[in-house]
């Protein structure tokens, strides 16, 4: 009896940190006017799970996680951290939509449906059937709210990818960077014989690494540039 009284009391603050997830849900931040919930922000930290996860394993750090001022504050930094990813995909996504790019119908059901298939296969469900009873029973949402979630989030992403292809579909590489950058690192590029290959055997190689390279560093400085003329309140 004494034992099931520690475990008991032991997981108390872990039911707390849980139970702060059913409350109704607050702002944390406003992008542009448009709202961040708590509720949001809980599902994708998930941190009433990891926190499980920990205790299971190690229930004594877990008790110094949710117990300590230092705990918290490590668990209010990942909080933190996971709000500005959802902050800059906000603002990707308002970006796309006031540039006015729309995903086609048929391409935003062809990744719904890829992601429904991946999601049935990774749970080991055959039907429908059987995925709309996980989803109420783990959710507690409907099988439509479930998919209509998931095509939100779906459409979302392609709205993201549009933009970004729209924002270094411009960049380009030329010939004289592509030799530039070989005469630079000709040692990279040898044979098994220790004889350094031809500019025109590994320009495309070149090419192409230098063309990510720069697309990246575009595509950086948009979203810093976003950031920066963004009207955001944070309130966690």
């Amino acid at each position: 009896m004494k034992r099931i009284l520690v475990a008991v009391f032991s997981l108390l603050p872990l039911l707390v940190l849980a139970q702060s997830a059913t409350q109704t849900p607050s702002v944390v931040a406003v992008v542009n006017g448009e709202e961040i919930t708590k509720d949001q922000l809980d599902r994708f930290t998930d941190l009433s799970r990891i926190v499980l996860t920990i205790y299971q394993q190690f229930p004594r750090f877990a008790q110094v996680l949710v117990s300590t001022e230092e705990g918290k504050a490590l668990l209010k930094a990942y909080e933190r951290d996971v709000l500005e990813s959802l902050i800059t995909w906000k603002l990707l996504v308002q970006e796309a939509r006031k540039r006015g790019l729309v995903v086609p119908e048929e391409k935003l059901q062809a990744e719904l449906d890829r992601v429904l298939k991946s999601i049935m296969q990774r749970n080991s469900l055959a039907t429908e059937e059987e995925l709309a009873e996980a989803v109420i029973t783990r959710l507690g949402q409907t099988l439509e709210e479930f998919k209509a979630r998931l095509r939100s989030e779906a459409e979302e992403r392609l709205l993201v990818d549009l933009l970004k292809e729209e924002v270094t579909g411009d960049v380009s590489v030329s010939p004289e960077e592509v030799a530039s950058y070989y005469e630079e690192h000709k040692e990279s590029f040898v044979d098994d014989d220790g004889n350094v290959k031809p500019l025109e055997e590994v320009a495309g190689e070149i090419e192409a690494k230098l063309l990510q390279e720069k697309k990246d560093r575009v595509w950086r400085e948009f979203l810093k540039e976003l950031r920066v003329s963004a009207e955001v309140e944070i309130y966690l």
